[in-house]
């Protein structure tokens, strides 16, 4: 049956053409244009893998179908001339839907030396770039290994901005993808960064399912892991809301290299922002009495805003006065420390801290905004001056 309405439609041809007017959580709306003199308007219908289906919603020549639980669409048109003669077929009649549930990966770079900086996508199939929207800026294009990449010669603008990206998907379907980004000193990234590339590894019974009354502290602690970990490794964006009966994934997460590095010179009371490799400005920041913070290499596993404090049991809450994590937090992989901001601004530039870094709050806002998750952080001990260029 399916075949000969396919093969019919090929040896009469169609008389509709059809557009995709708009793609969202499995709702696809579609319109028809009548390739004669329509007598009136043409009825839409669909065959899937499911059956046929009807428009859930149907307006002047716009029909909206439910298209979930299925991989592809037959379309089936039906019209009729101003003489009162039946019309039928339409062009295209067969459609894959994956092009229109896969999303753009963009990604950004900047070079440092030449405040190049470049936009990577990766399209969908039968994806087409239209336009890139960013502070007024003209973009050049080359493609490369796969990629479309967009670069322009003009140092950007500090501070948050949006960036827009228009794409054309098949029949007519215009797409457009807005992401925030942060612009520190020239250089350019997803505001508040994005994830750097982590290695998951298993850690033996492997799978945890959770029991009323647990919390991923409690389960982090039974298997000698921490809550980043688990947040990564099971992509849960609110640790503090997770349900009984959910099966984890237990795995240690590790970090090899990130693009935004951090070096902390707990000799000198300096944190110094690294921008591959580019010394993109230096933070006065308050360090560990004596030998409270160790030098080696962390990574930042978790950043949050306006973060709880737990001391000994106890809750203080965002924001109070004797909260002295500030506005920002970030867990280092070594849980006993991290950096943060503080309540008590006059300390910075001390020896004061129990091992944890310490800045002013709008510092650590600014490095939040700008920094990933999975960034390298070097604890040096040290009277030298931050190099220019830093090899991680």
């Amino acid at each position: 049956m399916l075949w000969l309405f396919l093969t019919s439609s090929l040896i009469f041809g169609a008389a509709h053409e059809l557009f995709v007017r708009s793609f969202e959580n499995n709702m696809m709306e579609l319109s028809l244009r009548p390739i004669y003199t329509a007598g009136e308007q043409p009825k839409l219908y669909l065959f899937t893998q499911t059956g046929h289906r009807l428009a859930k919603v149907t307006k002047e020549n716009s029909f909206t179908f439910d298209v979930s639980s299925t991989d592809w669409i037959i379309v089936e048109g039906f019209g009729k001339s101003s003489l009162g003669y039946p019309m039928r077929g339409v062009r295209p009649t067969f459609l894959k839907l994956s092009s229109y549930r896969q999303d753009p990966h963009v990604f950004f770079f900047t070079d440092p030396e030449k405040y190049l900086f470049y936009i990577g996508v990766r399209l969908p199939q039968d994806w087409k770039l239209l336009d890139c929207d960013f502070q007024n800026l003209k973009f050049r294009r080359f493609s490369f290994n796969g990629l479309l990449y967009l670069y322009t010669p003009d140092k950007p603008k500090d501070g948050i901005h949006t960036l827009k990206l228009t794409f054309e998907l098949p029949y007519g379907l215009r797409k457009t993808t807005s992401l925030d980004v942060f612009v520190f000193h020239g250089l350019v990234n997803s505001l508040r960064g994005s994830t750097t590339p982590m290695r998951v590894e298993p850690v033996a019974p492997y799978t945890h399912v959770v029991k009323p009354g647990e919390t991923l502290w409690s389960i982090a602690n039974m298997y000698g892991l921490t809550i980043p970990d688990l947040e990564l490794a099971n992509g849960i964006s609110d640790g503090n809301r997770i349900v009984s009966g959910t099966v984890l994934k237990l795995a240690k997460v590790y970090f090899d290299s990130s693009l935004t590095s951090i070096v902390i010179n707990t000799a000198t009371g300096r944190l110094a922002l690294y921008y591959n490799g580019f010394l993109v400005k230096v933070f006065p920041v308050a360090v560990g009495r004596s030998d409270m913070t160790p030098p080696g290499t962390y990574w930042i596993m978790k950043k949050e805003i306006d973060p709880a404090l737990y001391w000994f049991g106890e809750y203080i809450p965002p924001r109070s006065p004797i909260n002295g994590l500030g506005t920002r937090f970030f867990q280092l992989s070594n849980p006993t420390y991290g950096i943060h901001g503080t309540t008590k601004p006059w300390e910075i530039g001390k020896r004061i801290s129990h091992g944890c870094i310490r800045m002013f709050n709008q510092d650590i806002e600014t490095i939040d905004a700008f920094i990933d998750v999975g960034t390298k952080v070097v604890v040096v001990r040290n009277t030298e001056e931050f190099p220019i260029n830093w090899t991680f």
